[in-house]
């Protein structure tokens, strides 16, 4: 038998098993929308857009401005913050910013919502506080 032989049948022995691949788990019926941005205080100016967010995905950008989210045309941010958190994750929306002189409409699909941010002691910019026990 020849070398080439020899390792051809070695490597047409070799088998290889695929772990299986769990599925996603199903979305909480309970859970709501998430773009994952931030806007300058008492406008709709982003501040700062989250990595790996579906903002980010869909190419949103720091001082892109807020015009039309769904068929929403915002005047302050917390109209937003209830627009997008009345759909479920998973669900795609239209956002159309102003960047600069033009403007940029995008499709998203949303994430799930931190719980955090809707605890009572969360303020947008600071880390979430941490209760010590005395």
């Amino acid at each position: 038998m020849s070398p080439l032989t020899g390792i051809a049948c070695v490597v047409a022995s070799l088998t290889f098993a695929r772990a299986p691949v769990p599925p996603e788990p199903a979305p909480n019926p309970m859970a709501r929308g998430y773009m994952g941005i931030t806007v300058q205080t008492g406008g709709l100016m982003i501040d700062r857009v989250e990595p790996n967010m579906p903002a980010a995905k869909a190419g949103l950008q720091a001082g892109d401005v807020l015009v039309r989210v769904g068929a929403l045309e915002p005047r302050e941010f917390a109209q937003v913050v209830s627009h997008v958190t009345s759909f479920r994750p998973g669900a795609v929306i239209e956002i159309e910013v102003q960047r600069g002189k033009d403007r940029k409409t995008v499709h998203m699909k949303l994430a799930t919502r931190p719980p955090e941010l809707d605890s009572p002691g969360y303020v947008p910019g600071r880390p979430f506080p941490i209760e010590i026990d005395p």
